[in-house]
Parts: structure tokens; sequence; C-alpha cells
């Protein structure tokens, strides 16, 4: 009976191993991904940026920040990125 109790366990566990383990869903496409893939992800891994939910203020702060660090885009850019993170990883989503 314990054998079988310490291999369901041993399973359940494994199963959630397996589901941190598996990547997030891809971002969607538009402008801003194009900008990000470009700009941002030589500092900052992809899943990183979107794995954030921030209000638009927020995202216009950080784009701030990291014009002030040294991004290479310009306010066109940042305005876009700025747009495509607020539709998509908007603080208000869950």
């Amino acid at each position: 009976m314990f054998v079988l109790r310490l291999a369901v366990v041993g399973s359940m566990l494994a199963g959630v191993s397996l589901q941190a383990e598996q990547a997030p869903g891809e971002p969607p496409a538009g402008p801003g991904l194009e900008l990000i893939q470009r700009s941002c992800v030589s500092c900052h891994d992809i899943y990183m940026i979107t794995s954030k939910r921030k209000t638009p203020e927020q995202w216009a702060e950080v784009m701030d920040l990291m014009s002030a660090r040294g991004a290479e885009v310009t306010p066109e850019e940042m305005q876009i990125i700025e747009e495509y993170l607020s539709r998509n990883y908007s603080a208000s989503k869950h």
C-alpha cells in the first residue's frame, strides 16, 4: 500500500514539474513585437518582458527608463512598443 501511494505521489510531482518547465505562450505578432525583438531582447528575455502586467502609464515609465539606460529606439518606436505592451500585457488582463 505504501509503495502504491509513493508511486501516485511521485507521478503527481512529475506532472507538476513538467508543467512548470513548459514555455509560456508565444507573444502576439505585431510591429511592437518586432521592435521588442530588435531592441529589447539583447538585454532581456522576451518572456521576462511579456510576463509583466502594467498599466499604460507604467509601460511608459519602463520605456523612459530603458531609453535613459541606452535602449536604441526612436520616440516613435517607443510609442509603438508602449502601445503593444499596453494592449497585450495590461495590468487589467489576467
